[in-house]
């Protein structure tokens, strides 16, 4: 299956409302452990469904711990549109 986006904006003002990408910043806290920054990007309509996607990766990946410490430092949609001058340092593309 392609991704054509004329569909996807047939979607979305259809008024169906559709998954999207999200990152999501968080930092863990264990005991006895230092803190372990993670970056990831979960799939959701809304921030609470993404919340809740991450709550069950974490009850998964860290099923063992007795306590975790969580804090989200960011959690935002992400923006299918780039801006193409974050990719060019004085007219020359740099990756």
């Amino acid at each position: 299956m392609a991704y054509t986006p004329e569909e996807k904006e047939e979607e979305r003002l259809g008024g169906v409302q559709v998954d999207r990408e999200w990152l999501v910043e968080y930092v863990v806290e264990l005991e006895d452990e230092n803190q372990i920054r993670m970056v990831t990007i979960l799939r959701g309509a809304e921030m609470a469904d993404v919340q809740s996607r991450l709550y069950d990766i974490l009850r998964a990946q860290y099923a063992s711990e007795t306590r975790l410490d969580v804090t989200v430092v960011r959690m935002e949609p992400v923006d299918m549109r780039t801006d193409v001058a974050l990719f060019e340092i004085g007219g020359t593309f740099q990756p």
